[in-house]
């Protein structure tokens, strides 16, 4: 079934449950400044509508979690990934103290679906009524009690739990095509984007990833002295990178991934990858070997690192 679905993600418009992704939703007067000191981004430039990938870090400047921060004019929403919203909420319920500020976890309140592919906008213009118009990475808009937010992937539609069906039908009638969640792992690996507790966790630290979730302009926040430092040191001493692998075979998750005999970074996910015809990989590698280009060696076969997205590749 994967070439199936994955032709309906790539060329037409498919539909998936993101099960694995919660919602925390902030209000209060004091919102916008209190979650300003402890993200890495600015939210405080966000016009309402509009939205931004961060992350909350530890003081030591390892990531808490990363999320994607939607402004609204009366709330603030924050996707996480439901493996890092208990440590987060409990992040931040010690680091309020007279601030007017409510964090509530309505993650049991929406299912939220991803819809993909080049005929994906079409598709949410029937179900609206007119065209969604969310031409910016992160733009949302309300729709009755629903929202929709242009995600990296296509798009994604947050719907009442009670709705769930109801919307999954309507698009089913419409032509898209149900995908599962192996399929959308395959198409979130292509593009290069990592899962908490997969491909990242507490040892990670934001500049790992690129610079994509970070404000050098903003005011302070929890864990900015690192990652300044970082900065000013000019490069990390790892990173997170693509990997082409020659060969079938898949290494198994934290393989090593070796230089010259000499292990330099391990392996987060591995999937074959119908875009490119290949197995590719994701994972950490370090300064001495992450550079586009250079070949690596996984078990008896070897690797090239890329940058990432993979799908420019496909291109």
């Amino acid at each position: 079934m994967l070439a199936e679905y994955y032709k309906a993600a790539t060329e037409g418009a498919a539909i998936t449950e993101l099960d694995s992704f919660g919602v925390l939703k902030l209000t209060g007067s004091d919102r916008v400044s209190w979650l300003q000191g402890m993200i890495t981004n600015d939210v405080e430039k966000l016009a309402a509508g509009r939205g931004c990938y961060a992350a909350h870090l530890t003081p030591q400047g390892k990531i808490v979690a990363h999320m994607r921060v939607l402004k609204d004019s009366d709330a603030l929403w924050l996707s996480v990934e439901r493996a890092a919203i208990p440590k987060l909420a409990s992040a931040f319920d010690k680091l309020l103290i007279m601030e007017d500020v409510q964090v509530a976890d309505v993650s049991n309140d929406y299912s939220i679906l991803g819809l993909l592919g080049p005929q994906a906008a079409a598709a949410l213009a029937s179900w609206v009524g007119q065209p969604v118009n969310l031409e910016d990475l992160y733009s949302h808009r309300k729709v009755d009690d629903s929202r929709i937010v242009a995600s990296q992937l296509g798009y994604e539609v947050w719907v009442p739990r009670g709705e769930v069906d109801t919307v999954l039908r309507f698009f089913a009638d419409h032509g898209v095509t149900a995908i599962d969640h192996g399929t959308w792992d395959v198409l979130r690996t292509e593009a290069g984007i990592p899962v908490y507790g997969v491909d990242i966790d507490e040892t990670t630290t934001m500049p790992e990833l690129g610079e994509s979730a970070i404000s050098y302009d903003k005011g302070c926040y929890i864990g900015q002295e690192v990652v300044a430092k970082v900065k000013y040191i000019g490069h990390v001493n790892r990173r997170f990178v693509g990997l082409l692998i020659s060969g079938k075979e898949l290494p198994e998750m934290k393989s090593p991934i070796r230089k010259g005999g000499r292990e330099v970074g391990y392996i987060t996910t591995a999937l074959f990858s119908p875009g490119l015809n290949q197995p590719i990989a994701l994972g950490f590698v370090s300064r001495s070997a992450y550079a586009p280009g250079t070949e690596v060696e996984l078990g008896t076969g070897t690797a090239t690192i890329v940058d990432l997205p993979f799908r420019q590749l496909a291109g």
